[in-house]
């Protein structure tokens, strides 16, 4: 029998504990229940988890961004994890939309997203969605 599809619903702060489990999956090692707190009541992002029963399967945040360059906004993934056990289970992939219903909802051109360049299986999931490589990004630290 198949598994019943993930809940995606927006994070509330009782979430916390689930998304510094999370957060830490995705390679933040310092993150703890009140970090996810604090990073889950910033007013800018929007957090969508997957939940199936008492699983917190996964998140994806999503900040619209007013870029110079466009006429219309944009929606900037900036963080998409799924736990172990939530993996190629649909729980991505259903996230992404969210974050494009979220786009839609918003009026925005589109979505982007980084990644990390050694996250092939990353990679390939997004290609998979339709995206497709336009740049490069480039970081120095403060």
């Amino acid at each position: 029998m198949p598994e019943p599809a993930w809940t995606i619903r927006p994070a509330t702060l009782a979430d916390a504990p689930g998304v510094a489990v999370l957060l830490t999956e995705l390679g933040s090692p310092d993150v703890d229940t009140a970090e996810a707190r604090r990073r889950l009541a910033r007013a800018r992002e929007q957090v969508f988890v997957a939940e199936r029963g008492s699983e917190l399967g996964g998140l994806v945040a999503a900040t619209i961004e007013h870029y110079f360059g466009h006429e219309l906004p944009l929606v900037q993934v900036t963080a998409l994890v799924t736990s172990p056990a939530a993996r190629r289970s649909g729980a991505a992939r259903q996230l992404m939309a969210a974050a494009m219903d979220h786009a839609v909802a918003h009026r925005c051109a589109g979505i982007e997203l980084t990644c990390g360049l050694a996250r092939e299986d990353a990679h390939a999931f997004y290609r998979s969605l339709g995206y497709t490589a336009t740049s490069h990004r480039y970081w120095l630290a403060a």
